[in-house]
C-alpha cells in the first residue's frame, strides 16, 4: 500500500484527560443532550435523495478528524445529514465513523491529495527521476488501490498551478508545471486523469467520484467531462460578479454550471461569520460569503442557469462551533434547496 504518499496529514492523536478538583463537594447534575432519533424511512429517503444527480450539493473539506475528542467536533457523524460530500483533509482515520455516514446518511466520503508531484518510487530510471506514461499510470493505480483499501468513494485532486505550495515556493511538479520546468505538464495531467477516469468519475461507469479543486480550468478542456465536480477555491469572495468571473473562465474551458462548486474558507476564524461580506446580484444585499455562494446561479450561454454544482467550505468542521452547530452549512443547504424546488416546478 502507498498510504504514506497519499493520505496527507493523517496523524495519530492522543487524548489527554485531566481530573479537576474542587472545594465544592456537591455533585452537579449533568445535562445530557441526546441526538434526535430519526426513523429508518427518514434515512432511506435521505440516501435516495443523495443518489440523485439533479441537485446542488454541499461539499466540505474536513480537517482534524478525531473521533476520540471530548465532543463531536472531530467526528464525521456530527456533520449535518444533508451534506453530500466530505473530503478528508487531515486527521485520524476511523472506518466505523466513516462507514456510518456512508451507509446510514448516504454521505459520500473522498480523500484529498496534492496533485503536482509523483512520488519518486513510481518514477523510472536508475535514479528514479524519469517521468513516463507508465510511471504516471502506476501512481494513478496506487491511488485507486488506496481508495478501495480504505473504503473511500472517490478522490479529490488539489490542483493549483501557479499558486503557493504550503511547503514553500510555487507548486512544482510533472503534473502542475511550471512550463519552464515541465513543458509537458498538461500532457502528463491528461495521462493521469484518464487513467483515474477508468475507475472513478463519470467516464468510469461507477458511482465513485473524481473531483478536482483549486484551478480546475487549467486542465485541457477535453478533460472536464472526466470529473464529477470542479471546486473553485473562491476564498474571500465579496460579490456575485467575482463568482461569475470565476465561472466564465471555467466555462471557456469546457466546464458546465452543474459541475462547478464554489468554496469559501472557514480557516482562521472565518467560520464565525460565514466568510466575508458578499454583495448579491441585486447590488444591495450583503450576506456572509458562503450564503452568497449558495445563492449564486451563473450566467451560461446567454441565460441564467437553473442550478450549479453546489457550494462548500474548507475546514468545514470549524462551523461546528457556531450556534446551532454547522449554522452556515445548514443555511447554505436550505438556500440551494430552493433552487432545486424551483427547477422541479419549471419542468414540463
Amino acid at each position: 500500500m502507498y498510504t504514506k504518499y497519499i493520505l496527507k496529514g493523517l496523524a495519530t492523536g492522543v487524548l489527554a484527560l485531566a481530573t479537576l478538583a474542587s472545594c465544592n463537594t456537591n455533585i452537579e447534575a449533568l445535562e445530557i443532550i441526546k441526538p434526535e432519533v430519526k426513523s429508518e424511512q427518514y434515512y432511506a429517503d435521505l440516501r435516495a435523495y443523495k443518489q440523485r444527480t439533479d441537485h446542488e450539493v454541499f461539499f466540505g473539506w474536513f480537517g482534524g478528524w478525531n473521533t476520540k475528542s471530548p465532543n463531536m467536533r472531530g467526528s464525521l457523524k456530527s456533520v449535518p445529514d444533508s451534506v453530500d460530500i466530505i473530503s478528508i483533509w487531515s486527521g485520524t482515520y476511523d472506518r466505523e465513523d466513516m462507514e456510518y455516514v456512508q451507509n446510514v446518511k448516504g454521505t459520500r466520503v473522498t480523500f484529498t491529495i496534492f496533485a503536482h508531484k509523483i512520488p519518486q518510487n513510481f518514477l523510472e530510471g536508475e535514479n528514479h527521476d524519469q517521468v513516463t506514461r507508465e510511471a504516471i499510470e502506476r501512481y494513478a493505480m496506487a491511488l485507486i488501490d488506496t481508495m478501495n483499501t480504505y473504503g473511500y468513494q472517490g478522490i479529490d485532486l488539489d490542483y493549483e498551478p501557479g499558486y503557493q505550495d504550503p511547503a514553500g515556493g510555487p507548486f512544482t511538479g510533472p503534473l502542475v508545471g511550471p512550463t519552464n520546468v515541465y513543458p509537458n505538464y498538461r500532457d502528463n495531467m491528461e495521462i493521469f486523469v484518464k487513467k483515474l477516469g477508468e475507475f472513478i468519475g463519470p467516464k468510469s461507469g461507477t458511482d465513485k467520484l473524481l473531483i478536482i479543486d483549486g484551478v480546475p480550468y487549467d486542465v485541457k478542456p477535453e478533460l472536464a467531462e472526466y470529473f464529477n465536480y470542479g471546486v473553485v477555491q473562491a476564498y474571500n469572495s465579496r460579490s456575485y460578479y467575482d463568482l461569475q468571473n470565476r465561472f466564465n473562465r471555467a466555462a471557456a474551458r469546457g466546464w458546465k454550471p452543474e459541475q462547478y462548486i464554489f468554496a469559501e474558507t472557514f480557516e482562521g476564524g472565518m467560520a464565525a461569520n460565514g466568510g466575508v461580506g458578499h454583495l448579491l446580484e441585486d447590488g444591495k444585499t450583503r450576506v456572509p460569503s458562503i450564503l452568497g455562494m449558495a445563492s449564486f446561479l451563473p450566467e451560461y450561454n446567454g441565460k441564467k442557469a437553473t442550478r450549479k454544482g453546489g457550494c462548500g467550505t474548507y475546514h468545514m468542521e470549524n462551523d461546528y462551533d457556531n450556534s446551532p452547530n454547522y449554522k452556515f452549512t445548514r443555511e447554505a443547504i436550505q438556500i440551494m434547496q430552493k433552487h432545486n424546488d424551483n427547477a422541479d416546478t419549471t419542468k414540463p
